[in-house]
């Protein structure tokens, strides 16, 4: 593999954005793509997972480098010197290059072998918690799956083809994908491949959504007719299979302080053919209050820390502390509590994180049974989806029903 300089200085551009602006590295990445035009399909793609793998890596290569941390961009030359050497490429010959030392830095790599919080690159507070969730040799398996990179999963919109269908069409489009019998509605796609561009796409046969994702809406045991509440909808992933498994037939009530993700989540329903979605804003709570103890159900898809994402984004290891934890768990306790008033009697409460960890989790749902809100629930059933087991994202659902 034959590195350009403009390359070069493509992948430490994208890192110090990241390392040392701490931007976030999926829009830095497409930044730096959509800046380059010129660069062909084997130039984008080895820039970009340049830049992720060294994300993903980033402690083993720190240490490798013999670095102690990253504050300029000369620490980020050795950081991608190290990377490829490791990944045993040809380092290029020029100046930023000269002093590193190959023999040092595959010592460094053996020396590490056996210290999982290097040469899996986590935080330390990661790491204990980790472990105090799960033990050693299954989290030693969770941490293996975090670095493994993403699969790309789509999720057939049912109101428009059933997934044979859209599989077939994919593959006139010249997309190849695969079914997974435990996932009816997803397609894996197989090789790396943008798709927002087809026409399947435009015209709304599917979404781009983890599979685990896809449990989210399957687990609010849905029906057309019902009206849901979606307090945390975002851009509007999950709100969009609810309104399928809801056949376009009932209300959905999407709710969400940001007012760009709403717009976002406006035109993703239009695009996917549904139209019983109402979009709030939370910021104005007159439109909120007048809807406690009407849903059928309600979905709490909670801020949370992301560490079952990390394998799709593995900046969360930079941007995730304990104290930014602690906050995301009161907000979310604040959020179960709150949006429990929404349910009506019989109706159900679905909490969700993208977190596998207890006290964003099972910890949470156990405080609030325990409050006055919380009495009137009962606790159906709760899992949580690990990497390693399923290959995909890590996530955590609970079902809550309410009581008469």
């Amino acid at each position: 593999m034959k590195w350009h300089n403009n390359l070069l200085f493509g992948v430490i551009e994208g890192l110090d954005e990241i390392f040392l602006k701490n931007k976030y590295a999926n829009k830095v990445v497409k930044d730096i793509i959509d800046k380059n035009k010129k660069w062909g399909s084997r130039d984008r793609n080895l820039v970009s997972e340049t830049i992720f793998e060294c994300v993903r890596w980033y402690r083993k290569y720190i240490y490798c480098s013999g670095l102690e941390k990253l504050s300029k961009q000369k620490d980020l030359w050795n950081l991608l010197g190290t990377y490829i050497i490791i990944e045993e490429q040809v380092l290029p010959k020029i100046i930023q290059f000269s002093k590193i030392n190959e023999e040092k830095i595959k010592k460094r790599l053996f020396e590490i072998k056996n210290i999982r919080k290097i040469n899996e690159s986590i935080p330390d507070w990661l790491d204990e918690i980790g472990i105090e969730n799960f033990g050693e040799q299954t989290w030693n398996k969770e941490v293996n799956a975090f670095n493994q990179k993403a699969p790309l999963v789509i999720r057939c919109n049912t109101l428009k083809s059933d997934v044979i269908e859209l599989q077939k069409k994919l593959l006139i489009e010249k997309i190849n994908c695969q079914l997974n019998k435990s996932y009816p509605n997803a397609l894996i796609i197989k090789e790396k491949n943008k798709i927002t561009h087809l026409k399947s796409y435009k015209q709304g046969y599917f979404e781009i959504q983890d599979a685990n994702s896809q449990k989210v809406a399957l687990a609010c045991s849905i029906k057309p007719g019902m009206t849901v509440i979606d307090a945390c909808a975002g851009a509007g992933g999950k709100t969009m299979h609810l309104g399928e498994l809801l056949n376009n037939n009932g209300i959905i009530l999407a709710f969400d302080p940001d007012k760009k993700k709403l717009r976002e989540l406006e035109k993703r329903a239009i695009r996917n053919g549904i139209n019983i979605i109402k979009t709030f804003n939370t910021s104005k709570i007159e439109s909120i209050i007048n809807f406690i103890g009407k849903a059928d159900r309600v979905l709490i898809d909670a801020p949370c820390s992301g560490l079952g994402v990390i394998k799709r984004n593995p900046d969360t290891k930079l941007k995730m502390n304990p104290t930014i934890l602690k906050k995301m768990i009161n907000l979310q306790e604040d959020l179960i509590n709150y949006w429990s008033k929404f349910v009506k009697d019989k109706g159900k409460l679905i909490y969700v994180t993208c977190s596998i960890f207890d006290q964003e989790n099972k910890n949470q749902i156990k405080k609030f049974l325990k409050k006055e809100n919380g009495k009137k629930f009962l606790l159906k059933e709760e899992k949580t989806y690990l990497s390693h087991l399923t290959g995909f994202d890590g996530f955590y659902i609970a079902q809550l029903k309410k009581c008469e």
